[in-house]
């Protein structure tokens, strides 16, 4: 059974147009300053695979604690109004999720919403509650800290 994130929302003090380029611009520049033809694994970021339009075919690394997760993705651009990911390969049987940019008068609205799935095959039914009572809060608290870090570099603010 999948399980519901919850909506999560950030306000950002810059234009639509340029915190979608900002957020859409996977693989320019990989955290920390890294090229993304040379990423070290130890580290979070993301390298484009395959780009056709506005498809993007991307691998994420994305630390949580000690342990570092693997990603591939489908990524959709939508420009200005929307991103969408489907999860293709990783720890989650299945991902779906999308940021949508809203412009308001202080800036941009940023929102994040999704739905996730675990499966575990010893023990059906439990990937459930794994997804619901574990994953689900680590994985809203991973995607907080990836708005609240592009919050920052729209607002050019120096991140940690």
């Amino acid at each position: 059974m999948k399980v519901t994130l919850k909506t999560q929302s950030v306000s950002i003090r810059a234009p639509r147009s340029a915190v979608f380029k900002l957020i859409s611009s996977f693989g320019d520049i990989v955290d920390g300053g890294k090229t993304p033809e040379a990423p070290d694994k130890d580290e979070e970021g993301n390298r484009v695979i395959e780009r056709d339009g506005n498809r993007l075919l991307m691998e994420f690394r994305s630390r949580d604690g000690r342990k570092m997760y693997r990603t591939l993705e489908e990524v959709v651009l939508y420009p200005e109004e929307r991103i969408t990911f489907r999860h293709l390969e990783g720890p989650l049987h299945y991902s779906q999720e999308e940021f949508v940019f809203v412009e308001v008068d202080s800036g941009t609205t940023m929102t994040h919403n999704g739905v996730i799935e675990c499966r575990m095959h010893l023990l059906p039914g439990a990937g459930w509650m794994v997804a619901r009572f574990y994953v689900k809060r680590r994985y809203e608290n991973l995607v907080l800290r990836h708005m609240n870090s592009l919050k920052d570099q729209a607002e050019g603010n120096p991140t940690e």
